[in-house]
């Protein structure tokens, strides 16, 4: 997993919490309102009445001749329907249902006035239960991941290893070059300055372009990657040591002022 995944991930797993936090907040804040919201004026006044209201009275002296009010009729019972009028009276198969007789209907509607068993609390820990699931399951992935994650060496191949020489010698010497046949297509150059420093240019390709110059320091390593024909030159051949892919490069016995190394790789290396 790369920088940047690993960067998005932290920011995805911070906006993930922010907003369960925040969802949260918000949940609470909406509780805290419904319990200190003022309650209407007309859901606690009484209800009007439902009698006309008086105009008033007046006192007049004498007898007052009061209308008598009419009496409302009594009921009258049918002789062969039969009522009840309390619970002792009811038939035994009645009793056997239902051993409160009539509370059933209120029963049944105090069982529907009521308010549902998840509150907010509960479904707030339901989320932060199946945020930390998704948590935990994105961290398990991601060290699985790195657990079984292919690691790539940087060891050469069998046959390449095989065929590597222990040094190089030079194929040919000609006044200030020397040249070295090298069985890669690709290969690492290093020039050690040693007693003094080391004046080094070093060049790649038939076009012969730049990939280093400037002077070694004394006891440090330049060491760079090159393909194809490689040039070296070095200013002060007797002060330097060069190699090829930790292979020592042995330098002509007759030094000049001025060497330049050509680097040439073989038929069989190029391909």
């Amino acid at each position: 997993m790369t920088t940047v995944l690993k960067v998005l991930f932290a920011l995805f797993v911070v906006l993930l919490l922010a907003a369960a936090a925040l969802r949260a907040r918000k949940l609470r804040r909406d509780e805290h309102r419904e319990v200190d919201a003022p309650v209407e004026r007309r859901l606690t006044a009484p209800p009007p009445s439902p009698y006309t209201p008086s105009k008033g009275f007046r006192l007049l002296d004498g007898p007052v001749n009061e209308p008598l009010r009419p009496v409302p009729p009594r009921p009258r019972l049918e002789p062969g329907r039969e009522y009840v009028f309390s619970e002792s009276q009811l038939p035994d198969y009645v009793k056997s249902v239902s051993p409160l007789g009539r509370h059933d209907e209120l029963w049944a509607l105090s069982k529907s006035s009521r308010k549902s068993r998840i509150s907010a609390a509960t479904l707030r820990v339901l989320m932060v239960l199946v945020v930390l699931g998704v948590l935990a399951g994105f961290v398990g992935y991601y060290v699985t991941g790195q657990d079984h994650h292919p690691t790539t060496t940087t060891t050469l191949a069998p046959s390449r290893a095989a065929s590597w020489p222990k040094s190089f010698v030079a194929s040919s010497v000609n006044g200030e070059s020397a040249s070295y046949n090298v069985p890669v297509l690709k290969y690492h150059v290093s020039v050690t300055a040693g007693a003094g420093p080391v004046s080094t240019v070093i060049r790649m390709g038939a076009a012969g372009t730049l990939v280093f110059q400037g002077t070694i320091p004394t006891g440090t390593t330049k060491s760079v990657t090159v393909s194809g024909v490689s040039r070296v030159t070095l200013g002060s051949p007797q002060d330097a040591s060069v190699s090829l892919g930790g292979s020592p490069v042995k330098l002509p016995s007759s030094l000049s002022s001025t060497l330049v190394l050509v680097f040439e790789p073989s038929s069989t290396g190029a391909g």
